[in-house]
């Protein structure tokens, strides 16, 4: 009886230690304490968009240790939780959705990337790869080549429907979304433009405007309409300017074009 718990309790610890083995991955090569990731893992050292935290080194986010031959790699908290262990998570109302659920790296990869902030995408495209239909739906939904999605989640997205040439249609036909300048911030018009990218205390993530008790709509619109006045205003002084001129031209040519006084006689 005495060996039949033995028996138990061996293969409950093996059983164990596969599970905490499978928290991890492998690592393809034994690492020993002063192993240099760089040196094989150089590229999630540079780009144009570098994580900070990769000056810090690589264990502020993966735990290694090595037990034997064997080298395991994980992340030092659960990855719902990671980024928030440093990127203090928001208690506003309205939470994007990948971002409340802790998926960050969805929008963001965690190491490098040719774009700012680490995203996976530029711009408005960024966005689209989610809140945009899709002709054909697979099981799983393919995201920036390296991200995937699984169908149901992926249409349960509410879903933007764009012109064809994707520069305006949202939240109405002719409203722009791209390709314009900003009339609040003086950059490119984009989603940002109208919607925080992680939290708001808005519904749907709009942004809160400075002015006009945070409407963001009246105060973008009112921004328009201030520019176009002032576009007015100074191409109808302009013209003005141009009109005068014209009038003060043609004045001086009639008055240089008129005959010369004759001198009275005897005045030699």
């Amino acid at each position: 009886m005495r060996h039949g718990h033995k028996t138990i309790l061996g293969l409950l610890l093996i059983v164990l230690a596969c599970g905490l083995r499978s928290v991890g991955a492998d690592h393809p090569v034994p690492l020993p304490k002063d192993a240099d990731c760089a040196s094989c893992h150089d590229d999630k050292t540079k780009g144009k968009a570098v994580h900070s935290a990769i000056a810090m080194g690589c264990t502020t986010c993966h735990e290694v240790k090595t037990v034997g031959d064997t080298t395991t790699v994980n992340l030092t908290a659960p990855k719902e939780q990671l980024c928030f262990s440093c990127h203090e998570k928001s208690k506003e109302e309205d939470l994007h959705g990948p971002y409340d659920k802790g998926q960050c790296v969805t929008c963001h990869d965690p190491h490098t990337s040719d774009y700012p902030k680490q995203l996976r995408a530029e711009g408005n495209a960024l966005c689209m790869a989610c809140h945009a239909d899709r002709a054909k739906l697979d099981a799983t939904v393919s995201l920036f080549g390296s991200q995937t999605m699984d169908k149901d989640s992926f249409e349960q997205i509410e879903k933007v429907v764009p012109n064809a040439s994707v520069k305006a249609g949202h939240p109405f036909a002719k409203h722009p979304i791209a390709d314009i300048t900003d009339p609040l911030s003086g950059g490119k018009m984009s989603c940002l433009s109208c919607h925080q990218p992680h939290s708001s205390p808005a519904d749907k993530l709009i942004v809160v405007a400075k002015t006009h008790n945070g409407d963001v709509c009246a105060a973008c619109h009112e921004a328009v309409e201030t520019k176009q006045e002032d576009a007015s205003k100074k191409k109808y002084g302009e013209i003005e300017d141009k009109n005068r001129k014209e009038v003060q031209d043609r004045q001086k040519k009639v008055v240089n074009e008129q005959p010369a006084t004759p001198s009275p006689k005897g005045s030699n």
